[in-house]
């Protein structure tokens, strides 16, 4: 990103160009303006602003196919939801981690995340008020990468099944999929 007066220098703006650039699948743009604004809060953010920092560079490094990368991201911004008691991000980080686990063929680790998110999901009995109190694009970009890593996920399934080779199908190629 070239550096001039007219460039945004706010968490928010920084964060909204990044998810623009990130719409256009312009990858490395979306994470140079990620990394700008979490610079910009990384000392003095509300865990809010932590969360979606962490959040959206996690989802550029998903996208990009940099498993490793996006989910230590998306543990980061999990250790932040839980000690906030954030139930609504909770239950999306354990699933788009279960998608991650389940992109790198770790099958079982993958269950235990989907798991975990059916049973916050279970326990959670006050989602409408939460979902009141939080900020609305906070998770906004997950979303995105959510729904396109279930179509995916869905889509390799369906391959498996039809031609009655699930390991060939879903073990190694399902982990090459953006």
């Amino acid at each position: 990103m070239k550096k001039n007066s007219d460039e945004p220098k706010d968490f928010k703006t920084l964060s909204q160009l990044g998810q623009a650039y990130q719409t256009k699948h312009q990858f490395q743009k979306a994470l140079a303006c990620y990394k700008q604004a979490y610079a910009t809060i990384k000392n003095q953010a509300s865990p809010d602003d932590l969360i979606v920092a962490l959040v959206n560079m996690g989802a550029i490094y998903w996208e990009m196919s940099q498993l490793r990368k996006a989910t230590d991201l998306f543990h980061d911004s999990l250790l932040i939801v839980e000690r906030i008691g954030d139930d609504v991000g909770r239950r999306m980080l354990y699933s788009i981690i279960g998608i991650s686990s389940w992109r790198k063929g770790e099958f079982v680790k993958a269950i235990e995340w989907f798991e975990a998110a059916l049973k916050v999901s279970t326990e959670a009995k006050v989602e409408y008020e939460r979902s009141q109190i939080i900020s609305p694009w906070k998770y906004e970009i997950l979303l995105v990468v959510m729904e396109r890593g279930i179509v995916t996920l869905k889509n390799r399934i369906q391959i498996a099944q039809n031609q009655h080779d699930a390991v060939r199908i879903l073990l190694p190629s399902f982990s090459m999929v953006p």
